[in-house]
């Protein structure tokens, strides 16, 4: 078993090197150049998608710890009566759909691997304007890419989905919330960050929004149980405190590492100290407002993370804040200049070490 994980990680980072080498090559022709690459960068856009497609979908099912967890449905081990039995129904829809394709489970896991993989890459394309594939290098490099596309499968396709919706909001909001839903049907968890980017909008004051930051960093320190008052707001607990239960449940808690985090604190407000620097440079109105969207959404999301410290497996929400970092630092790949001390290489390198740190261990 060791083995097959063993040649699928070195499969994977020899995928991304590949990636980055290319990345690089073009960051160097667009800033020091100033040389436009956007037709070989959605070649190159197209091809690594489809790459990481048949990587994730041909994987064993050895690969990734829930990844046979994962076929419950789809091998009949356990059989639904009823839709009411389902927390997420999104993936059971998916399994009998493969089912009805083939009973290789393979099918599935490719099945899962387009639509994790498809819908960032129509999201780069409604987001961006150009350097594209320079995006895409940024997706992957995050730590979470990986683990969401063979472990965390179901979190995966709710983050693509997401990722779709929101870069739908401004110029189709009918088509985004669809999306918001698909999310929402795949992992429920999902629905914290939906409802706060809804909301983002009405936060005028960023002084707000740092309060609200501290506030839950100091409550973080005091070891503050958040599960007991989320279980006495109504709707609120009917989606989250079943979830939540099990992440104060006393063996989790015995096994893991609860408390304050000072790691997971210290990287979040990195990121938060870049978005805040960015958004301070950015001129245009539009660009400006659309970007604090995204600020607000990360920092509230994060603080919601640090209120979870006392739970077992915190940084299952930490991801709920950490798929906003590429939101925050796309802006880079818009231009060939610095943005104020950074500029595209710097982001290169943030990237490219993130992913060093966190896959090759």
């Amino acid at each position: 078993m060791g083995s097959i994980v063993d040649a699928f990680n070195l499969r994977f980072t020899l995928v991304y090197l590949s990636v980055a080498f290319c990345a690089v090559i073009l960051i160097n022709e667009y800033v020091n150049k100033r040389k436009n690459s956007d037709e070989i960068q959605n070649i190159l856009l197209l091809f690594y998608a489809l790459v990481m497609i048949f990587l994730i979908g041909m994987r064993d099912k050895k690969v990734g710890s829930d990844s046979e967890r994962s076929l419950i449905y789809f091998t009949g081990t356990r059989v639904i009566k009823s839709l009411s039995e389902l927390k997420d129904i999104g993936t059971y829809f998916i399994s009998m759909f493969a089912r009805k394709l083939s009973d290789n489970y393979k099918v599935f896991f490719t099945l899962n691997a387009v639509m994790y993989v498809a819908p960032i890459v129509i999201g780069i394309q409604n987001l961006t304007k150009k350097n594209r594939f320079l995006v895409f290098f940024i997706v992957i490099s995050m730590f979470f890419f990986k683990t969401m596309g063979i472990n965390t499968t179901r979190q995966g396709i709710s983050f693509s989905f997401f990722f779709l919706a929101v870069t739908y909001f401004d110029k189709k909001k009918w088509l985004s919330i669809i999306f918001f839903v698909v999310a929402f049907l795949n992992h429920a968890s999902i629905i914290i960050p939906i409802a706060v980017f809804l909301m983002s909008s009405m936060f005028k004051d960023l002084k707000v929004i740092f309060f609200i930051y501290i506030a839950a960093t100091v409550l973080s320190l005091m070891n503050f149980n958040l599960n007991e008052v989320l279980g006495k707001i109504p709707v609120i607990n009917i989606l989250v405190q079943e979830r939540l239960d099990q992440y104060y449940s006393k063996a989790p808690l015995i096994v893991y590492r609860t408390g304050f985090r000072a790691d997971f604190f210290v990287f979040n407000t990195i990121f938060a100290v870049i978005g805040y620097y960015t958004l301070k440079k950015i001129e245009i109105i539009e660009e400006y407002l659309n970007y604090k969207r995204f600020y607000v959404t990360y920092m509230l999301t994060s603080s919601f993370f640090f209120l979870m410290f006392s739970a077992a497996f915190s940084d299952r929400f930490g991801f709920l804040s950490w798929i906003f970092i590429p939101f925050l630092i796309y802006p880079y790949t818009q231009t060939n200049r610095k943005i104020g001390f950074v500029n595209l290489f710097g982001v290169f390198f943030i990237c490219f070490f993130l992913f060093l740190i966190f896959n090759l261990k």
